[in-house]
């Protein structure tokens, strides 16, 4: 009787490994697979769905969109945002003060009512009546007032970066105001009689709003 008990043993024993061998049968192992030991990381079969353990990094697949994490240094956009009208928002008719550094900040771009091609790269704000326009790419030697109202006017140049001696990027603000005339010019340096510091012409700024007009002309060229 015993050796007919072995062999039934060993049928069964049998029959259970064909069967876990089986394709198709759940958490069936090819034959000769080997075994992962307790505790190792597991791999997931061709085409299943990952999961990542607790607290582990985040790949994306690629071309899937990227959210970042929380708490994660976001980059700001560029100032590439519309530009208004000079005159889209009613001009005050009392003086105001000049605007605050927070104001200007928040304060949103306008489209001069001409600019050529040397002036490309500034950009205009304004708030209330007061204008501010900003070259910060220009090097900029001196910024003048050639003529016209001073009342508001002031000037600004952005000091050396980059390693460079030659100051680059600067700004010029002024209220519009029914009546105003101001001639403003820009220099940069160049070659010339004085050697390359010599002061050139770069920009001027023309602002007028005369009495009959519905709205004020700002030109920089």
């Amino acid at each position: 009787m015993k050796p007919r008990f072995a062999l039934i043993g060993a049928m069964a024993a049998g029959m259970a490994g064909i069967l876990a061998a089986a394709p198709g049968v759940p958490g069936a192992q090819p034959a000769g697979a080997p075994q992962a030991a307790p505790g190792a990381p597991q791999t997931a079969a061709p085409g299943a769905p990952q999961t990542a353990a607790p607290g582990a990094p985040q790949t994306a697949a690629p071309g899937a969109p990227q959210t970042a994490a929380p708490g994660a240094p976001q980059t700001a956009a560029p100032d590439i945002g519309e530009e208004r009208p000079l005159d889209a928002e009613a001009f005050p008719s009392e003086p105001s003060k000049q605007p605050t550094a927070a104001e200007w900040k928040a304060a949103p771009r306008v489209r001069l009512s001409r600019v050529g091609p040397a002036a490309a790269g500034c950009r205009a704000y304004r708030t209330r009546e007061w204008l501010r326009i900003r070259c910060p790419e220009l090097t900029i030697s001196a910024i003048s007032l050639l003529g016209g109202k001073t009342e508001g006017v002031a000037f600004w140049i952005d000091p050396p970066r980059g390693g460079s001696e030659l100051p680059r990027g600067g700004e010029v603000m002024f209220p519009i105001r029914r009546g105003d005339r101001r001639v403003i010019q820009i220099l940069t340096f160049g070659p010339g009689y004085d050697g390359p510091f010599t002061l050139l012409p770069a920009i001027v700024v023309q602002e007028h709003w005369l009495e009959g007009d519905p709205a004020p002309t700002v030109t920089a060229s």
